[in-house]
């Protein structure tokens, strides 16, 4: 009752003055309060935010705080493949599968000398079976590219400069056309004369591209490789052009051949350079329907057999760089062609037809006579048709069939078994890439 002296009456109604003042204060310091948490709230979803990176294209975000733009991307392949070759051994497997999950992560960063970029491709697969064999079922982990650019130079893991067509339109893990398709790790430059034309030298590591050196006479020496350590990369060059029209593209690349002596295997070896060249075009072809493209390309090569990218599911017809005799080394050479066209009936619908041809001489009458051939020939064709219901989702059957033989055949300890073998391949394909 005390309290209730000190209270104004307000309307025949008592209303404590303190406890007014109290309440007011209170109200005024959450509202400040709620104010202030209103302002962080609001400063952090202001730093949380990605604004679009148009600049880079689609899919590039600025990462919060920076001025670096990323894309996060993938893919997730799963394939069914039936395949069988002439005298498919029986306890090979015929049938098979594989699931593909991709990661890319593209970052870029504009300088003062250009764009600087960092470029991510991972692939984790399983498989049941290796192509054309029997096993083994496991995971695995592929480093599809992992490179840096900046200022024209590119380092790290990435397609050979070599390289145009690269099965371009062959869709699957395993399945490839006649052609070089490599990724290896590298360093290059590129200088762009004007807008379109450009010209790379790269250095490529050259572990990936040895094809091994055979003793002419394996009868009184060994039928093992005598390939000696690298002491040198590839040297790979290539000019480019591309246009409204489409592009084109020629390659070349210098090979060391080394390989250790017959007679001294520890402290002697012989050396050699091969080489390889490549012409490619690729035309747009908008008359036959949108995003339709012609490639045409060929390579020669001598003493650097890899370049060619001869397809061999038996193993048994793929030619060494060279073969190597009391008087020295004898470079294997060879040369290829591959045509691909690609056409898009319509948003849904596409068709992909591929083939190449190759040809090879070991250039060796000794090695001629011990492995029972002056040379080979290789050639495949295939094609897919491919329906898309919707964006970025396709389900694809694909045929490949390829063909090796021996030229100037004849049965001999370290010939192949056949004159001849022929493989054929069943893919059914099916892809989401977001």
């Amino acid at each position: 009752m005390a309290f209730a002296r000190f209270c104004p009456t307000v309307g025949g109604a008592r209303a404590p003055l303190a406890a007014a003042a109290l309440l007011g204060l209170a109200s005024m310091v959450g509202t400040a309060q709620d104010a202030r948490a209103a302002d962080l709230l609001s400063v952090k979803a202001k730093d949380a935010y990605m604004r679009a990176c148009t600049a880079q294209g689609e899919g590039f975000y600025y990462i919060p705080g920076t001025d670096t733009c990323i894309r996060v991307g993938g893919y997730a392949w799963a394939e069914g493949y039936y395949n069988t070759y002439t005298q498919y051994p029986a306890e090979n497997d015929k049938s098979y599968s594989v699931a593909t999950g991709g990661l890319i992560l593209d970052a870029r960063t504009e300088t003062d000398y250009g764009t600087l970029r960092s470029y991510f491709e991972t692939r984790f697969r399983w498989r049941s079976s290796d192509p054309w064999s029997e096993g083994p079922n496991g995971a695995e982990l592929e480093v599809w590219n992992i490179y840096v650019q900046f200022a024209g130079f590119t380092f790290g893991h990435a397609q050979s400069f070599f390289d145009f067509y690269a099965n371009a339109n062959v869709l699957g893990t395993d399945p490839a056309t006649i052609g070089d398709d490599v990724r290896i790790n590298l360093m290059a430059y590129t200088y762009e004369f004007t807008k379109g034309l450009s010209a790379t030298l790269s250095f490529e590591d050259a572990a990936d591209r040895q094809s091994g050196t055979l003793a002419a006479d394996p009868a009184t020496f060994s039928d093992e490789d005598y390939l000696a350590g690298q002491t040198v990369p590839e040297v790979v060059a290539n000019l480019k052009y591309e246009g409204e029209w489409g592009s084109a593209q020629l390659s070349g690349a210098l090979h060391q051949v080394k390989a250790v002596s017959l007679l001294n295997t520890i402290s002697s070896t012989d050396s050699d350079w091969g080489y390889a060249l490549q012409g490619g075009v690729m035309f747009n072809l908008p008359m036959l329907g949108e995003e339709d493209t012609l490639y045409l390309q060929s390579a020669y090569a001598d003493g650097a057999t890899a370049y060619l990218g001869l397809q061999d599911p038996s193993g048994s017809y793929s030619p060494p760089d060279a073969f190597m005799s009391l008087g020295g080394l004898s470079r294997v050479s060879g040369w290829n062609f591959t045509a691909s066209l690609l056409h898009n009936w319509n948003e849904k619908w596409s068709t992909a037809l591929f083939g190449g041809y190759a040809a090879y001489d070991f250039n060796d009458l000794e090695a001629q006579s011990f492995y029972g051939a002056s040379g080979g020939k290789n050639y495949n064709l295939g094609g897919y048709l491919a329906f898309a219901p919707v964006k970025h989702f396709t389900i694809a059957l694909q045929y490949d069939y390829t063909y090796n033989s021996a030229s100037n055949y004849l049965a001999t300890d370290f010939s192949p078994a056949l004159s001849s073998v022929a493989a054929n391949r069943v893919l059914l394909f099916v892809s989401r890439d977001f």
